[in-house]
């Protein structure tokens, strides 16, 4: 019985000492891993830019038209669009000003499935800001910035591939039958049937629905540096000042707005002035089929109605030089405003009204159809601010030739 007794205090000493062990390792190792792998929702916004968009909140319910901005996006919304729709997804990492991580313009015809958004809880974690779309059809731009200087992962999927997308900017085109991935800036991993590749800025893969290997081409040539703004502007960007009735001249320089780099044009004065940059180009375009420009832009105020009476005082004109194939130099333009012109005011054909407040995407379609003559050379573009007062926003700025 002594025994017994001997041996059961024995085992409860022991079990005691191993429960208590356990527990000093175990505790701090859960800490640990809950630190490191806890993660909270993103803040998810989406805004038509053009008609109405459709959603579907979660992937169920009521499919709803967007007629303005739609905050508090779940994982699982469903967003599609017609031809001549338009919208933006904007998801942004939680903090005391949050900051943008990943947009993705999401244009006509297309159906994309927000799966996935969301962030480390912990400063501590050492994972990323991690975003999951699903394109079953159409056409999407994805820009990637990283957040409280921590990196963003952005799992791109359509039914022909997957892709993992790291800073920079990206388009993916799905047909039914086939899924094109280009790179902008950055890099890419895509996998498609047990192939994978790596693309870097300038190259594209296709993926079939078939079993052929994916392949490395060469995709649109952006023929702008430093179009995000993410250095200093004097590296690539000469910058003016023209036409100033009074002062201040006004003031154009590299920010960062919501975590988002961009070229901050400023004036806050009376009468005429122009500020702006511009980038010398001085490229040969004759062997290339198609010559687009896109940019994104945001206008938060303007003292003139439209662009002026004249139709020149926009807050955001974009001017791109060019000498057509006889020799011819040559100039195209196109402005952008938010308020209502007068009736007195005179709006060229290339005024474009865009919201006010609001990050608005801007693509123009082949220059080579859309230029006065066809061009042999672009010799220089240039964005600028012209007006009174005016207070705007431009990135993404690219110019893409394709052959």
């Amino acid at each position: 019985m002594t025994h017994s007794r001997e041996r059961l205090a024995w085992a409860v000493l022991l079990l005691s000492f191993a429960t208590c062990l356990a527990l000093a390792v175990g505790i701090p190792l859960a800490a640990q891993d809950f630190v490191r792998t806890a993660r909270v929702g993103q803040e998810v916004a989406v805004e038509p830019q053009r008609g109405t968009p459709r959603m579907q909140r979660g992937g169920q319910g009521e499919i709803i038209a967007l007629v303005g901005l739609a905050n508090n996006v779940p994982a699982g919304t469903v967003l599609t669009t017609d031809a001549s729709d338009q919208g933006i997804l904007t998801l942004y990492a939680p903090g005391p000003e949050p900051e943008v991580v990943a947009e993705a313009t999401i244009y006509g015809d297309t159906t994309v499935t927000l799966v996935t958004a969301r962030s480390p809880r912990f400063h501590a974690s050492p994972l990323p800001h991690e975003v999951v779309l699903e394109v079953a059809r159409g056409r999407v731009r994805v820009a990637v910035s990283p957040a409280f200087n921590r990196q963003t992962v952005v799992e791109l999927r359509t039914p022909h591939l997957t892709a993992r997308l790291s800073e920079g900017s990206y388009e993916a085109r799905v047909w039914p039958a086939l899924s094109e991935l280009a790179v902008r800036e950055g890099t890419a991993q895509a996998s498609a049937g047990g192939d994978t590749v790596t693309l870097g800025p300038s190259q594209r893969t296709v993926a079939h629905a078939g079993t052929s290997p994916l392949q490395t081409l060469p995709a649109e040539r952006n023929l702008l540096s430093n179009g995000t703004f993410s250095t200093a502007l004097a590296e690539t960007w000469e910058v003016y000042t023209g036409d100033v009735q009074h002062p201040p001249e006004g003031t154009v320089e590299a920010t960062t707005l919501g975590g988002r780099p961009a070229a901050h044009f400023y004036r806050d004065g009376v009468g005429h002035a122009e500020i702006g940059i511009r980038q010398q180009i001085g490229y040969d375009v004759r062997d290339f089929t198609s010559l687009t420009l896109h940019l994104n832009l945001l206008i938060r105020y303007q003292s003139l109605t439209g662009c002026g009476i004249l139709g020149s005082e926009c807050p955001i004109m974009v001017r791109i030089d060019y000498k057509d194939v006889y020799g011819t130099d040559r100039v195209w333009y196109h402005g952008f405003y938010s308020v209502a012109a007068s009736p007195d005011d005179l709006l060229p054909g290339w005024d474009e009204q865009t919201p006010l407040g609001t990050w608005f995407t801007y693509e123009s379609g082949n220059l080579i159809e859309l230029f006065e003559e066809p061009p042999a050379s672009v010799t220089a573009v240039t964005i600028y601010a012209s007006g009174h007062s005016f207070d705007a926003l431009v990135t993404g700025v690219e110019l893409l030739a394709a052959e």
